[in-house]
């Protein structure tokens, strides 16, 4: 205790004092001749900043976990009453999300997972150097894209590129398992793109292939059939991830997530409406593309022709799809 009283710059008396204590009974506990009560073990760590050791403190029924953590949380409070209140207002919310319905568990496990980071940038801190890595909210929608047992259905409306590297990759390749029939529970899965042009799939060939080959309905529509499309995730009408973007940065800028039934419902609504495109013709399905004699001879899209091809049937089943209103007045106004 002398030496965390040296380095604060207090007397004896001066700690005495903050302690509410006299000066010959700190001396002594400096001496060793006394061991300090846990009250006063408690004053005399909030007005040296810093918890003193517990070795040979009396008095106390408490187990020594529970006993430390109180400690620290009253040298805490000393120090600043106003981060403590915010610390234990986040625990409380912590305590609340794990006390939550079982549905609710892949949103705690996101919030759980963006709260990890954050505490690993703050210890950081006081080494006046830090790695911030990069946030990804790919890794959410996969998060919630891993609850599917029965139905998933997708819009993206975006640039394809906000889906790519390695984390779009996960997710690509987490949507073709559940799809494919090597892996139960097998579930269907509708994925609808909404594009301006249809070279804009020309980075992104692979993995329409892969997808469609795997049992993934996949849909390409004109933006001009959809001008209000939102891109989302809904998985087993249960779960629903509505996208926000700003297009002029061709970035995703938030996410909002929910279990709500009627949030639920209201995106399976926008959902089938667009689907409608496909029903009446006025949509690219891809899947259909590949059964075409021409393409199913084709194990991979890299293989002699194929690529070229491909493109071939796209770029004429585009041109091919009805403008907004020819084949249907109101089609695709969501």
């Amino acid at each position: 205790m002398r030496r965390l009283r040296i380095e604060s710059g207090l007397t004896q008396a001066a700690l005495a004092k903050q302690a509410d204590c006299s000066r010959s009974l700190v001396q002594q506990i400096e001496n060793g001749t006394r061991v300090p009560p846990l009250p006063l073990r408690e004053r005399l760590s909030s007005a040296l900043g810093q918890e003193l050791p517990m070795d040979g403190v009396g008095g106390s029924s408490e187990p020594g976990g529970h006993y430390d953590l109180r400690m620290r949380f009253n040298v805490l409070l000393g120090k600043d009453p106003g981060v403590v209140d915010r610390v234990l207002t986040i625990a409380q919310t912590v305590l609340d999300a794990r006390g939550a319905r079982e549905e609710v568990e892949p949103l705690r496990l996101i919030a759980a997972r963006q709260l990890e980071r954050a505490e690993e940038l703050l210890a950081q801190i006081p080494s006046r150097s830090a790695t911030v890595w990069e946030w990804n909210t790919v890794n959410d929608w996969l998060t919630i894209l891993e609850q599917a047992e029965q139905s998933v259905r997708a819009i993206h409306t975006a640039d394809l590129g906000t889906i790519g590297g390695d984390v779009g990759d996960d997710y690509h390749a987490a949507i073709v398992r559940l799809a494919d029939a090597v892996h139960e529970p097998r579930v269907t899965v509708r994925r609808m793109y909404v594009l301006d042009r249809i070279e804009d799939v020309w980075p992104y060939d692979d993995k329409l292939w892969w997808q469609a080959r795997s049992g993934v309905e996949s849909v390409l529509v004109k933006r001009e059939h959809a001008r209000n499309a939102q891109s989302m995730l809904v998985v087993d009408d249960r779960y629903v991830c509505v996208g926000e973007y700003d297009y002029s940065r061709q970035t995703r800028v938030a996410t909002r997530f929910s279990v709500l039934k009627h949030d639920v419902a209201f995106a399976v609504r926008r959902f089938e409406k667009l689907y409608d495109l496909r029903r009446i013709g006025s949509a690219i399905v891809v899947n259909d593309l590949l059964a075409d004699p021409r393409l199913a001879r084709f194990d991979r899209l890299g293989d002699g022709e194929g690529r070229d091809l491909f493109r071939e049937t796209l770029v004429r089943a585009w041109e091919d799809i009805p403008t907004p209103g020819q084949a249907s007045l109101e089609t695709g106004r969501l």
